[in-house]
């Protein structure tokens, strides 16, 4: 599978799981991957993970620590304005706000797992 075939197959499995993708292509070698999606409460949710050598194992590697080092709580917290409230388009309650982290998170772990089942 060439490089275009393997990008596209990422593209068709994270669009299976409601995610929109862009790509950077950095080179011939290399490709930045921008995962979007919305959250139950509309919240705009993307991360970016990198694809090295023409590997898939190192995007995948990429999403794993990224999954990892998750956290809804300090993600949460990111989008908290001063008043106490959702700011930026995150919902108006806190506790809206982590649920959208915690949904994110799982969202994450199923975009993961979908990718590791295919190309394992």
């Amino acid at each position: 599978m060439n490089t275009k075939e393997k990008i596209q197959k990422v593209a068709d499995i994270a669009h299976s799981n409601g995610w929109s993708v862009n790509v950077e292509d950095k080179d011939k070698s290399n490709a930045l991957f921008e995962f979007q999606r919305h959250t139950g409460h509309g919240q705009d949710f993307c991360f970016n993970a990198e694809m090295s050598e023409e590997k898939l194992d190192t995007l995948i590697g990429n999403i794993r620590q990224y999954f990892k080092d998750f956290d809804p709580d300090y993600e949460a917290s990111l989008w908290i304005g001063d008043d106490g409230h959702g700011k930026c388009g995150a919902p108006y309650h806190i506790k809206d706000i982590v649920s959208d982290m915690e949904e994110a998170e799982v969202r994450i772990f199923e975009l993961l797992n979908a990718l590791e089942t295919e190309f394992s």
